[in-house]
């Protein structure tokens, strides 16, 4: 009867029709004014009071209070997540006539589910081979392997990072560079990492890169050789890059190679990894699953401890010219401050950037020559003739960089395990109505990726044999076959355009000289009772690419 002073009576139909009202009306609002689930209170608003408010009409049909509150709300979801459905559905969609599943069309969900399952790569490459070069992978979000409109996704005037990119870092602290957004701060917080890794910058890194390549080798030659178990190298490329890591970021202080990984350093960069990867799909969420340990704790105590490794290096300057040197400006090179807290977020950017990335590479390769006995053969033919035995390491950068075949097979690596092999995610800029991709137009809202997996076997780019490891397709004369096609511009897996990988050359000249010294020093094949099998079965992307054991037998070349 209270109710009924300040509210209109309606019958149950009346109740009804007036729930769906509501939840058209939010829909609407949520369409129009882009209002983010990431605003936690406007949601909060939209989402709770007008199934409460809806309760009060259907009390006074209903004599159970919650009963009518469970009417109200199911009532009004069911409507809203129809009238949700029907729209993403529809032509009046603007990537309606883009083929795709259905299911993907329908939520992002169904992408956090691929992600989880780590085949990601493989799934959307299934998805071009048929469809095409363009597929709608989500309500508003598609994937493009078009090569003409590379340009117009990654170019100097193509498009900035998708919303994906807000997943990769807290949403209350300061971005790391490769998650900002904005065309122009990235460009100005790019500057001092152009400095790092200039080529005047590389060559002072090299002598750092043999010295831990060296210490590398005399470890598993002292440890290793001739073990009847093997080791796993994988582990062993890990501990070796996250020292040159340490070293070239920052000037120093972790030393795997001797200590192992007591501290669990490793293990818990391959947790955040792992965890991250599902949640680049709901951005919005991040911020509130971050207080949840449960969920994103890793996560939360790995960006912890490269803040802790950032912000002691800061405290304790300099003692060489590495990436920190330029990054807290101690060369004067910038005219305004840095921003302190940007310094820190970077942290965790150099170390998954230069540790992660350059062990699963490094497995690649040996995963890959391995598995070809004939092109390990050729290449320790070369490094023979490069660097005469007797004449000491093959560490001198220079001849590195001139050996073709060396060469060859980092980039066939490369082509075949790219670092990030789905999510290079790009959107139109906020507030600029859209994009255009060629001939296509891209409204606002709408996210782009480029999947380099798939892109790096598409037989349009690289024939014959296209899901083949094949050196060949890199040198000069094709291994004598003309009918070779290697399209060099479809060769991305550092990216490409202004946002591409800063530190593209370190990471070649540090991998060109741990697979020649490796090839030089030992004998290698699969340790006794390995399956070969499992590597490319435990691969796994997680936005950056996960391998897994790979159990080798050393033996010290006489």
């Amino acid at each position: 009867m209270l109710f009924g002073l300040f509210v209109p009576h309606l019958t149950f139909k009346e109740s009804l029709l007036f729930s769906t009202t509501c939840a058209l009306v939010v829909h609407a609002i949520y369409s129009r004014y882009e209002v983010q689930p990431s605003s936690y209170t406007p949601t909060a608003l939209l989402l709770v009071l007008p199934p409460i408010y809806s309760a009060i009409f259907y009390h006074q049909s209903v004599p159970s209070v919650s009963l009518s509150i469970l009417i109200s709300f199911w009532v009004f979801y069911g409507a809203l997540l129809t009238s949700i459905a029907a729209y993403r559905l529809s032509p009046m969609h603007p990537l309606y006539r883009y083929p795709g599943p259905l299911v993907a069309r329908l939520s992002k969900f169904w992408m956090m589910h691929i992600t989880a399952g780590s085949k990601m790569n493989e799934y959307i490459k299934s998805l071009h081979d048929r469809y095409g070069p363009y597929v709608r992978i989500g309500p508003n979000e598609i994937s493009c392997v078009d090569m003409d409109a590379m340009q117009d996704i990654f170019g100097p005037s193509g498009m900035p990072k998708g919303p994906i990119w807000d997943a990769r870092g807290n949403p209350d602290k300061a971005r790391m560079l490769v998650a900002l957004r904005d065309f122009h701060e990235h460009s100005r917080q790019r500057k001092p990492w152009n400095r790092a890794f200039s080529t005047s910058a590389v060559k002072d890194y090299e002598p750092i890169v043999a010295k831990r390549v060296r210490q590398l080798a005399d470890t598993l030659e002292n440890t290793f050789c001739n073990s009847k178990v093997g080791v796993d190298i994988t582990q062993w490329f890990g501990y070796f890059s996250f020292d040159f890591m340490g070293d070239m970021a920052f000037g120093g202080g972790f030393e795997l190679m001797n200590d192992a990984d007591k501290e669990g350093i490793w293990k818990r960069m391959e947790a955040r990894v792992k965890n991250l990867a599902p949640l680049m799909h709901i951005p919005w969420a991040t911020r509130l699953l971050l207080k949840f340990p449960s969920i994103t704790g890793s996560v939360s105590k790995f960006r912890e401890f490269t803040i802790a490794c950032a912000r002691r290096r800061k405290e304790m300057g300099s003692s060489t010219k590495d990436l920190y040197y330029h990054l807290t400006n101690e060369d004067g090179a910038q005219l305004e401050t840095p921003n302190v807290e940007s310094i820190l977020s970077n942290g965790e950017l150099a170390i998954i950037a230069g540790a992660d990335t350059s062990a699963n590479a490094l497995s690649g390769v040996f995963y890959y020559l391995l598995t070809h006995p004939r092109e390990l053969s050729r290449l320790r033919e070369e490094v023979d003739r490069v660097f005469p035995r007797g004449e000491g390491d093959a560490v001198d950068a220079s001849r590195l960089a001139g050996m073709e075949f060396l060469n060859a097979v980092i980039n066939e690596t490369l082509r075949l395990q790219p670092a990030l092999p789905t999510y290079t995610q790009r959107a139109p800029a906020k507030g600029s109505g859209g994009h255009w991709l060629g001939q296509r137009f891209i409204a606002e809202g709408t996210a782009v990726i480029a999947p380099i997996y798939t892109i790096h076997r598409d037989p349009a780019n690289f024939w014959p044999y296209p899901d083949q490891f094949r050196p060949d397709r890199w040198l000069t004369k094709h291994g004598g076959k003309a009918e070779w096609r290697t399209n060099t511009n479809a060769f991305m897996p550092f990216s490409m355009g202004p946002a591409n990988c800063a530190g593209k050359n370190l990471a070649l000249a540090e991998m060109r000289t741990v697979v020649a010294v490796m090839v030089q020093r030992f004998d290698i094949e699969f340790a006794q009772g390995y399956d070969p099998r499992t590597y490319e079965e435990k691969l796994e992307d997680k936005f950056i690419v996960q391998v897994g054991e790979l159990r080798v037998s050393l033996k010290t070349r006489q």
